[in-house]
């Protein structure tokens, strides 16, 4: 299901309870001594993610460590993307090519109190979710949420550039659960040109699941040397 909300040639891996037990890379293991004991459970299940991932890259033995707030520093020539929440994790990984950024976010399926939607969203957008089709149980706020995570997950790694939820503006269209994501402050740098970012969500009983994949045919620019 996961693997349908990217291009074909994107490798997703979710987590299993057997992975619960697999050791961590020895400067991962080092590197997560820092965080706390549900962090660093978090920290370990998706780097055992990454690591079936990175390996049907051909890629083995490699310590995926964490650099500016908390994004994974991926090996060269690769793009990827983790998530997690309670009861799933998740990585999604790609050479880079074709693919130029991922992001995917999970987060429980459950409404947004009305506060928090109104904090993520502009006005526009809110209007925009206002005029859609009757929402699902979970409502249209938690969708949103959970496509400016993906975005933000696939546009840091390219700018280094921190992106707040009103930096952005997102339309859904519940018929074909996609999305797409649009840069609204000009202050805040293109990912290599692009300005736009499209997207596709699931829902089920569980999850509302969010995954962006930017594509060197979207950029305008070529990659930094």
């Amino acid at each position: 299901m996961i693997a349908s909300l990217f291009p074909e040639d994107v490798i997703v891996v979710r987590a299993t309870p057997e992975m619960e037990r697999e050791p961590l890379h020895p400067a991962e293991r080092a590197w997560a001594e820092r965080l706390g004991e549900n962090r660093r459970r978090e920290f370990a299940l998706g780097r055992a993610c990454a690591r079936r991932a990175l390996a049907r890259l051909g890629i083995e033995g490699f310590a995926l460590l964490s650099g500016e707030n908390r994004a994974p520093r991926w090996p060269p020539g690769v793009v990827g993307t983790l998530t997690h929440c309670r009861g799933f994790c998740a990585a999604a990984v790609a050479r880079c090519g074709a693919l130029v950024g991922l992001g995917l976010d999970a987060e429980p399926a459950r409404p947004l109190s009305a506060p928090l939607v109104e904090r993520i969203t502009a006005e526009p957008e809110r209007a925009r979710l206002g005029a859609l089709p009757a929402a699902p149980a979970v409502g249209w706020g938690t969708v949103l949420f959970t496509a400016k995570e993906s975005l933000y997950k696939c546009y840091f790694p390219i700018t280094g550039a921190f992106l707040g939820f009103r930096d952005a503006e997102i339309d859904l269209d519940p018929e074909a659960a996609r999305f797409t994501a649009r840069l609204c402050r000009d202050e805040k740098p293109s990912a290599r040109g692009a300005r736009t970012f499209h997207g596709r969500y699931h829902i089920d009983e569980a999850l509302v699941i969010s995954a962006v994949a930017l594509t060197a045919a979207e950029c305008s620019e070529p990659p930094a040397t």
